[in-house]
């Protein structure tokens, strides 16, 4: 359960049911004489909630100009800006283009004549290259994700998914003519899913991962090519309990590289051209690329005269950027030694790369990389004006013993001018997925609360990523179980440590970190003073059966298949043990949420109210499962800060 939190007014559909928070007060000082978790901070909510989100950076088929996506207040933009840096222009008017969100990627794709991407209202629509008005491809009754052009800009492959369950749903490859004279053809995927459509160099073939339930892609997936014309299949790699992620070919096409986790990592190997012959390429003990969950993500590239590709490798949760030479197998680091790079793509022509760039301190930038000579310069970038990063904390990686002697990873982070000896009230926040990691990423939302007062743990219990296959297979049959143990464990040990007050300890996660947090304060109620969730799971039956048909088998393995393990469904609901809960909540749910259906929060929270608990719920209406609104991701900060400060800091 991915969550997207980035930014109509949000109107409340559902009221307190017990008591409301007070309004924030003001407290005079300086920050040293401040309560802790009082203090002013220099950025605010509504600062955060301005910030633009950048992703999916691309070239211009000629090099001459950079392309990304920007994201805002639930619009969608495509812009492009001079590769030496300059003015941005916006591409996509009409129709505008849809906006970054959870379970989305692969927007558009570009070519020499002409742009194809999905848009605001659905489908794809394909405007030319320098921007103007658009024209929706006809398309059959399904989404269109992934979409990218054959060689010679005439076809368009995508990912089309009918979108109905995962029983009788079909995800295909769709394969669209630009001009639109023909309707769609389809390669079937004979799985579930599919993801991550590549072409040929000669336009004859195309690649794919595809998938079946109840795996999720990175419990086993596969590579298979196709002929596009007789439909002919060639699986190119298929093991069991191995997955296999984003298919690319070489710019002559002799080789196909894709990623494989077989060894324990996710890591590059490489085929022959007709998908013959696989085997490793890079060999390392690091992963290169996060867990599949949507088309388009892009770990690696090929440059364009195929001697080197370009990689991410996972250091220490920072993505670091890398070169292989594809005719020796030395590698190289480039790029800063310090922060998270993504998506790299080579340029059309010589030596540099495109990519995202960010750190703790440093707000999301789109950079062009000089391999060769290095240094790097931004062409894009969030920053906001008193929101830079500047003062921001970064976090010290952390590790700490389960129950079961297992070795836990996470971050934590220390808010600044600390007193010796004082120990700041502690937030808990638990990343989704739940194979999801949290990173030393830039995030205002965290730093927010560090710069009120606040110590903030990050752990990434047991199924989180970027610690290899072992790592995250092992919450197989244990969500809700020994991940909740870990989780525990950590706190305990940042408050032996003396880091932080273990009397003011507080929960905070979306989705399958919701989940989380309405689980701990009834498992370990000792440790928990009140908790924060967002669009959180209360009843993993009825998740079972309402949740969007990409997880709707994703229990059967974390959890275990029904009617089986219905005892765990009904011991690890925390709708069945509201009466044990042991912390006031704060609840915070999307009414249009069909990951996490609004339902599962109003079922918990009157169970909750109805146990005579602390519990304020509050519904914004027209967010799914995250937050795209300016106005709900203020009202959510502030609605949380007066909550900490009412259930926590004054009591």
């Amino acid at each position: 359960m991915r969550a997207h939190v980035p930014t109509r007014p949000a109107r409340p559909r559902a009221t307190p049911a017990a008591s409301t928070p007070s309004t924030e007060r003001a407290v005079p000082g300086p920050a040293e004489s401040m309560p802790l978790g009082l203090r002013r901070a220099s950025i605010t909510p509504r600062m955060i909630a301005e910030v633009r989100s950048l992703g999916e950076p691309r070239w211009s088929a000629d090099g001459a100009e950079v392309l990304y996506l920007e994201s805002h207040d639930g619009k969608g933009a495509l812009l492009a800006v001079p590769t030496g840096g300059g003015p941005a222009r916006r591409l996509s008017t009409d129709q505008p283009a849809a906006s970054a969100g959870a379970y989305a990627g692969g927007f558009y794709a570009v070519s020499s004549h002409a742009i194809a991407y999905q848009g605001a209202g659905g489908g794809l629509w394909v405007m030319p290259a320098d921007g103007g008005r658009a024209r929706k491809l006809p398309m059959p009754p399904a989404s269109a994700n992934g979409p990218t052009f054959s060689p010679d800009g005439t076809r368009i492959a995508f990912v089309a998914d009918d979108g109905k369950t995962a029983d009788i749903g079909l995800a295909d490859i769709g394969i669209e003519d630009v001009a639109g004279s023909d309707w769609p053809r389809r390669l079937p995927a004979h799985a579930d899913f599919a993801a991550d459509p590549a072409w040929s160099p000669n336009g004859r073939m195309l690649a794919w991962v595809e998938w079946s339930v109840p795996a999720m892609a990175w419990d086993r997936s596969r590579v298979v090519i196709a002929d596009v014309m007789s439909g002919k299949r060639h699986v190119v790699f298929d093991e069991p309990e191995v997955a296999c992620a984003q298919p690319r070919w070489s710019p002559d096409g002799k080789t196909l590289t894709f990623l494989c986790d077989k060894s324990g990592y996710m890591n590059l190997w490489r085929a022959a051209g007709d998908g013959t012959d696989p085997r490793p390429c890079v060999q390392e003990a690091y992963d290169q690329a996060p867990p599949l969950w949507v088309s388009g993500q892009a770990s690696y590239g090929w440059s364009a005269d195929g001697h080197e590709l370009a990689y991410l490798r996972n250091d220490g949760g920072e993505w670091r950027l890398r070169i292989l030479d594809a005719r020796t197998g030395e590698s190289r680091a480039v790029g800063e030694a310090v922060g998270s790079y993504g998506s790299p793509r080579w340029a059309p022509r010589g030596h540099t790369l495109l990519a995202t760039y960010q750190s703790a301190a440093i707000p999301p930038q789109i950079v062009v990389v000089d391999t060769r000579r290095g240094g790097q310069h931004a062409v894009a970038s969030t920053a906001l004006g008193g929101l830079t990063g500047a003062n921001f904390i970064t976090p010290e990686a952390i590790s700490w013993r389960a129950d079961d002697g297992r070795e836990v990873h996470g971050l934590f982070y220390r808010p600044a001018d600390l007193l010796e000896g004082s120990r700041p009230p502690l937030l808990v926040s638990i990343h989704g997925g739940p194979t999801g990691a949290h990173e030393p990423a830039w995030n205002p939302s965290l730093q927010y609360f560090l710069q009120r007062g606040w110590a903030v743990l990050a752990p990434n219990a047991r199924g989180s990523s970027g610690h290899g296959r072992e790592y995250i297979q092992a919450l197989r049959g244990e969500w809700g179980g020994a991940d909740m143990a870990d989780i525990a464990a950590g706190v305990g040990d940042v408050v032996r440590r003396g880091w932080a007050d273990g009397t003011r300890v507080v929960p905070w996660g979306g989705s399958a970190g919701g989940y989380a947090v309405l689980l701990l304060p009834i498992l370990y109620p000792e440790r928990f003073k009140a908790a924060v969730s967002l669009f959180g799971v209360s009843d993993l039956f009825t998740l079972a059966r309402t949740t969007h048909r990409l997880e709707a088998h994703y229990l059967d393995t974390i959890v275990g298949p029904l009617p089986a393990a219905a005892s765990l469904y009904r011991e690890r609901s925390p709708i069945t043990r509201a009466a044990d809960y042991g912390a006031a909540v704060l609840m915070l749910q999307g009414d249009i949420d069909v990951a996490v259906p609004v339902a599962q929060a109003r079922v918990m929270a009157d169970a909750l109210s109805a146990a005579g608990q602390s519990v304020v719920l509050h519904v914004y209406e027209g967010e799914g499962h995250g937050w795209k609104l300016a106005a709900t991701v203020c009202d959510y900060l502030e609605r949380m800060d007066r909550f900490l400060e009412e259930y926590v800091l004054l009591r």
